[in-house]
């Protein structure tokens, strides 16, 4: 029943010279193979657009044909939705043909949908010295990301990825292609700034972008030594949680992330203030009360090749056809103000430093700062966006991998997961992070832990207004 859906629904496509792929396609792997090889998943089609009537032509097809439908912007969605999540029952529509970057105004960009960052990144320096707030990794393509947050080193500077966001050429669930902002469509505008995967398809966005820093400083500190007790690694992360909300040492311009494992401990980031600043005044008070000895880092560079740094050290340019893949399984773990208790970080680094010494699988853990002193993440609120972590102190992200011609082991998802439990325990309130898709939580809990209460009620209102018949569908969508 599935296949013969499918052939007349590629049939209609082709009759409108409308690209697409199927699974009797002989290049049909390049197109339907996941990022994330531990989750398969086989979409009904992929339909790959020239132009943007195209996908409203495609959208119209796939409801008509009783396919659901989710866009594909990078790929990278850690549950595979990016293929649909769910096999045969999903048309998938690739923006990879949608890269054009203009400046629309001395300040406001506009950008294709399957763009990925480090193109984003170059291309609008190189055009006129302008830079985003985004995420590191240069292969990560745009649509998930700035729709449902996008958490940079700069996002304390000048807000998430979605903050930047002015207006929006969003393909609705009725075909239509709207131009959406905070006057026209409002409602369609609010719902794709944090639930942009239940709503429409973004075919281009408009971002307001800065003025790139003539200088960055890249950084990074050391402390392994504090993980020689559970002790030492609390005193060192209760005195890193009290720094961040000092205002006489922090402000905006400083970004970082805590990087974690058994026998590790690392603070790294970017600061874009003076370097006489950051080491006369930032790093004696971030290391004032951690008596073990560090290994500190620190680098002046330009703004591209400070985004290089944070992309491993490769470059930003990312050629196509991309063929990147990890085999991996992630959770996360939102800790609003004012932060981790002293008994979740007990609980949490006795875990760690004990099965995680141990592990059945190679991980790391990452804990961002969204929030502290002078952060631009938490002046917003549920009224300007869908994203409901307005409140975060951190956002960690624990992730275990394996070779990509591996089996990814029970083991190791058990580990995962009770990794994330030992961090949540004694934690009295938390959530998770979309970007970080947890495939493992039901559509419930995944709607609790990304939106909460109040958030989901209103995302589900406006679903039935704006996409009443689901049209736009994965397994944790609104």
């Amino acid at each position: 029943m599935a296949s013969k859906r499918t052939d007349l629904f590629i049939k209609q496509l082709a009759s409108k010279g409308i690209p697409a792929k199927a699974a009797t396609d002989p290049d049909w792997d390049k197109y339907s193979l996941t990022y994330n090889l531990r989750l398969p998943v086989a979409p009904a089609a992929v339909v790959v657009p020239d132009n943007i009537q195209h996908v409203c032509d495609a959208v119209i097809g796939a409801d008509h044909h009783g396919f659901k439908v989710q866009p594909r912007s990078g790929g990278h969605s850690y549950a595979s939705y990016g293929s649909g999540g769910m096999n045969g029952a999903v048309v998938v529509v690739d923006l990879r043909n949608f890269q054009d970057i203009d400046f629309v105004s001395e300040d406001v960009v506009r950008v294709g949908s399957g763009v990925r960052l480090g193109n984003l990144a170059r291309s609008i320096y190189n055009q006129a010295k302008r830079a985003l707030a985004h995420g590191t990794c240069a292969g990560v393509g745009i649509g998930g990301h700035f729709t449902h947050g996008g958490y940079g080193l700069s996002s304390r500077a000048w807000g998430l990825a979605m903050d930047q966001i002015v207006a929006l050429d969003v393909v609705t669930a009725d075909g239509q292609c709207l131009h959406v902002d905070k006057f026209r469509h409002p409602y369609l505008y609010y719902a794709m700034r944090g639930a942009g995967d239940s709503f429409g398809i973004v075919v281009n966005f408009y971002l307001q972008t800065q003025p790139a820093p003539e200088s960055v400083i890249n950084w990074y500190i050391k402390i392994n030594d504090v993980t020689k007790s559970v002790e030492s690694a609390i005193n060192a992360f209760q005195h890193i949680q009290q720094f961040v909300h000092d205002a006489s040492s922090v402000d905006r311009q400083l970004g970082f992330n805590v990087s974690l494992a058994s026998g590790y401990f690392a603070i790294g980031g970017t600061y874009q203030g003076s370097r006489a600043r950051f080491e006369d005044v930032i790093v004696p008070a971030l290391l004032n009360n951690i008596p073990e000895e560090p290994t500190v880092e620190i680098q002046q560079v330009d703004w591209l090749t400070s985004l290089k740094l944070l992309n491993q050290g490769q470059d930003l340019d990312v050629s196509s056809p991309y063929e990147e893949h990890s085999n991996f399984f992630a959770k996360s773990v939102v800790v609003p103000e004012p932060g981790y208790t002293k008994a979740s970080l007990e609980k949490f680094f006795m875990y760690l430093f004990d099965e995680g010494a141990r592990a059945p699988v190679p991980y790391f853990i990452l804990i961002d700062l969204y929030g502290g002193a002078d952060s631009q993440v938490s002046t917003k609120t549920l009224d300007f966006s869908a994203f409901a972590h307005r409140d975060a102190l951190w956002v960690a992200q624990l992730y275990g991998y394996v070779g990509n011609d591996e089996k990814f082991p029970a083991e190791g998802l058990e580990f995962i997961t009770k990794l994330a439990e030992s961090m949540t325990t004694h934690l009295p309130k938390y959530g998770a992070y979309e970007n970080y898709t947890d495939p493992s939580l039901t559509r419930e809990q995944a709607h609790e832990l990304y939106h909460g209460e109040k958030l989901c009620n209103r995302l589900k209102d406006l679903k039935k207004k704006l996409d009443p018949g689901n049209v736009f569908a994965n397994p944790q969508s609104i």
